[in-house]
């Protein structure tokens, strides 16, 4: 268990655990092992100076503390600038500046156009290819990308393969489906919809493997009624080709390869926020139906439930509702059973058959409203099906596809397809990640939820953690359509249910029912992380 001594200023050493020793020792090695952390002149711990003398626990101590000071952060630092030229370097100066000015942030679509009306688009384009594109994307092709990979890997720097593609509601103060999806134009009607999209002969029955029980809407949003050009379908179907080369170059890097993509890109952002009301909707019913707030429906109160949105509906009817969302037969079920039973294809049957019994409760209000039609069920399986391919190509190639977290009001729909797909394919091995925004204040409770739906299913656990990217937008958003943030209202609530949320899946990790990727640009957060895998769960001396 003797140390060996770490590279020279500005290289990189690995932390390995040892196997199994009376002092629990660590040491820094130049080769495999799994957390890569620049050390710098740490060379020697000043407890046990090289000589491994020290418990684990002491020479973590040790790393962290100097990473605080300057070992840790200057010669990491001097070895990415070693990396760029000065004209590099100046360059990524000007850029970063302009984009803290805020007058040119604001104007700079406009800006964009005008540029190109003037000076023309090759000398436009050109200009952004070489200034902000150059600082913020790696390249538009695989033979693009390469340089820049082969230069992060020179210097210790792996590669997550991403296509920046994403999309919006036209705008984030208008209430859903009142105007065209940004770059997809479906045309939209302002008629409300009765929810079923067909005629009675069509209806679905009320059970079909299990029922579905309601939806709603986000804050703000307007049930209408909507028509999807399939013009948008095929533009999702090429974004599909182009996930898939991501995912083939990932294969091809050396060690382990990763892939990112956006929903948003692969499906209409205006389906996926309809989706996600009546996600949403399923979670408040459930709380409807626990009358003593005990997080779980018993018969007598599913019963209850039942009858305010079916009142005609016979005993065995509910009998056979109850028995296939009670998959454990033990009399309750909680929100994870209850969610996991529920089908949104099931829905337009459902908004037919409360429409045929001329039902008029609240809560059978509420579901026909929001209840997808027909047309966005087939669609909703059109996006499902296009992100398992993706999922299928990954697994194929031993590549990690990790599933990008966006605006809160898509990300019910993003969760549920992450899911389904986690069931099918992170049996063996974590493949499908999803990724949890500690901005929002619901955030725990899900990642938590998650964690324990992974434990029942059998299926290994997969979290990206970060803090989130949408501030400005989110809040802009709840304002205008009067509704809370869902962000926390400080930086220090954001950093303490990250924190929060770290611990918790590190404890997972711990049991080996998890993987987890930690995107932070925060110090603090890489070493609490550190810290939390070497010393082990529920440490706190750091």
């Amino acid at each position: 268990a003797a140390a060996a001594p770490c590279g020279p200023v500005g290289t990189t050493a690995r932390l390995q655990r040892l196997p199994v020793s009376p002092a629990g020792r660590w040491h820094c090695c130049p080769s495999s092992c799994s957390a890569l952390v620049p050390l710098g002149t740490l060379s020697h711990c000043p407890w046990c100076y090289g000589s491994g003398g020290c418990s684990r626990q002491q020479h973590l101590i040790s790393i962290i503390n100097s990473s605080r000071d300057k070992h840790m952060v200057r010669p990491c630092c001097r070895s990415i600038f070693n990396m760029r030229s000065t004209g590099e370097l100046l360059r990524m100066y000007v850029v970063l500046k302009a984009c803290s000015i805020t007058p040119l942030v604001k104007n700079a679509e406009a800006l964009v156009r005008t540029s190109r009306r003037v000076l023309g688009d090759a000398f436009t384009f050109g200009v952004m290819r070489h200034t902000f594109m150059k600082q913020f994307c790696a390249g538009e092709n695989e033979e693009d990308l390469r340089p820049t990979i082969d230069l992060l890997r020179a210097n210790g720097i792996a590669t997550i393969i991403d296509y920046a593609a994403e999309d919006d509601v036209e705008s984030a103060a208008k209430p859903a489906g009142k105007g065209d999806a940004a770059g997809q134009h479906p045309s939209t009607t302002a008629a409300t919809t009765d929810g079923s999209g067909n005629t009675a002969a069509d209806a679905a029955p009320l059970i079909d493997g299990a029922p579905v029980l309601g939806a709603t809407q986000l804050p703000g949003a307007v049930a209408v009624s909507r028509t999807y050009s399939y013009e948008d379908e095929a533009t999702c179907d090429k974004h599909v080709n182009i996930f898939l080369q991501a995912i083939a170059t990932g294969a091809k890097l050396p060690g382990q390869g990763f892939a990112a993509i956006k929903v948003t890109a692969l499906g209409n952002p205006t389906l996926l926020e309809r989706m996600s009301a009546a996600l949403l909707e399923i979670r408040s019913l459930f709380r409807e139906a626990d009358l003593d707030g005990d997080g779980f429906v018993d018969r007598g109160e599913f019963d209850t439930l039942y009858k305010q949105l079916f009142p005609a509906a016979s005993q065995e009817t509910i009998d056979r509702a109850f028995a296939s969302l009670d998959w454990e037969g033990n009399g309750k079920v909680d929100i994870i059973s209850w969610s996991h039973r529920i089908h949104l294809a099931d829905m337009p049957g459902m908004v037919q058959r409360i429409k045929s019994q001329g039902t008029c409760t609240r809560l059978s209000q509420e579901l026909v409203a929001v209840a997808l039609t027909r047309e966005e069920v087939k669609l909703a399986k059109a996006l499902l099906g296009r992100v398992a391919k993706l999922a299928a190509a990954a697994v194929g190639t031993n590549v990690k596809l990790m599933i990008d977290a966006e605006h809160s009001y898509f990300q019910p729909a993003i969760d549920h397809t992450t899911q389904v797909l986690s069931l099918t394919y992170n049996k063996d091995s974590p493949i499908i990640f999803n990724t949890y925004q500690a901005y929002l204040k619901g955030s725990y409770e899900r990642l938590a939820e998650d964690m324990e739906r992974a434990r029942r299913k059998g299926y290994v656990f997969a979290a990206k953690l970060v803090r989130g990217a949408y501030v400005q937008l989110e809040r802009k958003r709840a304002d205008a359509l009067g509704y809370e943030s869902p962000i926390w209202d400080t930086i220090e609530g954001t950093h303490a249910n990250y924190n929060k949320c770290l611990e918790a899946v590190l404890d997972e990790v711990a049991q080996d029912r998890a993987e987890v990727m930690i995107a932070s640009h925060n110090q603090a957060s890489i070493e609490r992380t550190v810290a939390g895998e070497l010393l082990g769960p529920g440490c706190n001396d750091l």
